[in-house]
């Protein structure tokens, strides 16, 4: 089951949903961290799970806390969305990992590891993965990031190994997708009301559950083209990442959503992570699209109040929707500076 088809095709997606992007490009922008004296620039093959994983870390200061991002789809990798994300660099070390059949790990495997895509094995690489930027980065614990599918692989993680982890960052925070898709179907059909092919197709499915991998398709794009637009571009977007070239997203992208999807889409449909886990040993911090109606935010919410943790924060973003992330990626920044960054203590770094 797809929980959203634009997850995953990178910055072309990303500059195609916000404003005002039309600059020309200006070889001279400057968005590596490479110049910083403590900063890193890497982009690596790691063996992790007896194959060959792509990992890129980008940060200014080697000092700053490690956020590690469980990126969506499944199979959404993240990588050419890096240099939208260059104000989050400044303040963490930003980790963006290509999982088990997406992107360069699948550019390099094809469909060849098709037997050894599953939740479990996927939970083994992730934990694998922190053990490796631990070492690499001489951290204690990590942040972990999760989005989407994402997040249901979070969940897993830091319930099997919650000492490598300073704290958990859900956001489009899957809980029980057919139950999401249950109360999201209502609302999803109202906000359709503005858009006559919408409401036609939506209408025509009825609610859920639907018949056919189709039916759930149309509910993601049209959850996905219903989803409020993007908070406008800073003065910094503009000097800085808006000004390159818009790089086409190479067909391994695509290829390697399609078949995670595939491969997981099963799997993902059966997790119920509150009969799973509602208590935790880390900070859990949830932060959620307002306007999410795809893992959506009053299910979320439930969810999050039967949660069990030594500190437990819930934030949600008026105006934004599940790909919050990165459609309103600066007010997620500030959520990060403030509510997660503080938990973060001088043992964990």
């Amino acid at each position: 089951m797809r929980l959203t088809i634009s997850e995953g095709v990178a910055i072309a997606v990303l500059v195609g949903v916000l404003p005002n992007v039309a600059a020309p490009a200006d070889r001279s922008v400057d968005v590596s961290v490479e110049h910083q004296t403590n900063g890193i620039s890497e982009s690596m093959y790691v063996r992790i799970g007896g194959i060959d994983q792509w990992i890129q870390i980008r940060g200014d200061d080697r000092a700053n806390p490690v956020l590690l991002w469980v990126n969506g789809g499944p199979g959404g990798s993240t990588m050419l969305d890096a240099p939208a994300y260059r104000s989050w660099e400044r303040l963490f070390t930003v980790v963006m990992w290509d999982q088990r059949g997406e992107g360069k790990t699948f550019e390099k495997y094809g469909e060849s590891e098709a037997e050894s895509m599953s939740v479990e094995q996927m939970l083994s690489d992730g934990i694998e993965v922190t053990q490796f930027l631990r070492k690499h980065l001489h951290k204690n614990k990590i942040i972990l990031l999760s989005h989407s599918w994402g997040s249901i692989l979070g969940i897993h993680m830091i319930k099997s190994r919650p000492e490598l982890f300073a704290a958990y960052v859900g956001t489009g925070q899957v809980t029980h997708l057919r139950r999401q898709f249950e109360v999201a179907y209502p609302l999803l059909l109202e906000r359709a009301k503005a858009n006559s092919q919408a409401e036609q197709e939506l209408t025509a499915l009825g609610p859920p559950p639907w018949k056919s991998e189709a039916d759930y398709e149309t509910v993601n794009k049209w959850a996905d083209a219903l989803d409020p637009p993007p908070a406008p571009p800073t003065e910094e977007d503009r000097r800085t990442w808006m000004r390159l070239p818009r790089p086409q997203a190479p067909a391994y992208i695509r290829a390697g959503l399609e078949f995670s999807n595939r491969a997981l889409s099963d799997q993902i449909d059966k997790e119920d992570l509150p009969a799973f886990a509602t208590t935790f040993a880390v900070p859990v911090v949830l932060i959620q699209g307002k306007e999410d109606l795809l893992t959506t935010t009053s299910v979320v919410r439930d969810y999050f109040d039967r949660i069990v943790s030594s500190d437990k924060r819930f934030i949600e973003l008026p105006g934004a929707g599940h790909d919050a992330i990165f459609r309103n990626r600066h007010e997620f920044l500030e959520q990060l500076l403030t509510q997660v960054r503080p938990l973060v203590t001088k043992n964990d770094r």
